[in-house]
């Protein structure tokens, strides 16, 4: 159903995939040095969960772009542009990812797991969720463009009905995800205090509305197309 036009690594793909190495080695080397006892490994090991979670989701990221990148194979100004948007949203967000992967991992171990920043106000915490909130909302708009864009493009790079379906279906899935980051924003601006910590969780919307919703509508709309 669907062609892949970008059979081999593209420029702009490399570029990206480059990108994301050096974003992280940052969440690695960013560790404050090497243990020299049993108690500073067993300190450096409690990092690996929120590692994990954040090398999850630069890995989830990379793997949309990559996708985009062979299925529609363009290399214009505009996805130039996109991709390298994409690339500083993910350079710039890299250290407040891991801290929202620290604090999300000693919510749920109820401080067991470590957490590096020390807050002195509400609002601190309130910019930290609200700052994370419009890169993931930039990053969803980036991905929506280069969707969009692809769909634009339509003749140019000889798209079936089935394929235009798909990218403008991706589009409005990511501005989709967008309004999710939107709602992350106003609850951590105006969510009580005792409940802050529960903000970050509004981001587990994304799994469902980017696979089953997206598995839902495709599949729907190339039924009836």
């Amino acid at each position: 159903m669907s062609e892949f036009r970008g059979d081999s690594m593209s420029r702009i793909e490399t570029f990206v995939a480059a990108a994301f190495a050096f974003a992280v080695s940052m969440l690695v080397i960013s560790v404050d040095s090497i243990p020299s006892t049993f108690a500073e490994l067993q300190d450096a090991a409690k990092h690996i969960p929120a590692f994990a979670a954040s090398f999850a989701i630069l890995a989830w990221i990379w793997h949309e772009h990559a996708t985009w990148c062979r299925k529609y194979g363009l290399e214009d100004n505009k996805t130039i542009f996109l991709s390298c948007l994409l690339v500083f949203l993910v350079l710039v967000y890299i250290y407040p990812l891991r801290l929202m992967m620290q604090g999300l991992m000693g919510f749920v171990s109820q401080g067991w797991f470590p957490f590096n920043m020390d807050f002195k106000a509400v609002w601190q915490v309130r910019f930290l969720f609200g700052f994370y909130a419009v890169g993931f909302f930039m990053l969803s708009l980036t991905f929506a463009g280069l969707y969009a864009h692809a769909a634009s493009m339509a003749k140019e790079i000889q798209l079936t009905e089935d394929e235009g379906f798909i990218a403008k279906t991706e589009a409005w899935l990511w501005l989709s995800s967008a309004s999710i980051c939107v709602l992350a924003l106003v609850l951590a601006i105006f969510v009580p205090t005792k409940w802050i910590g529960f903000t970050g969780f509004t981001y587990f919307l994304l799994f469902p509305q980017n696979y089953i919703l997206k598995d839902k509508l495709i599949k729907n709309g190339l039924k009836t197309a």
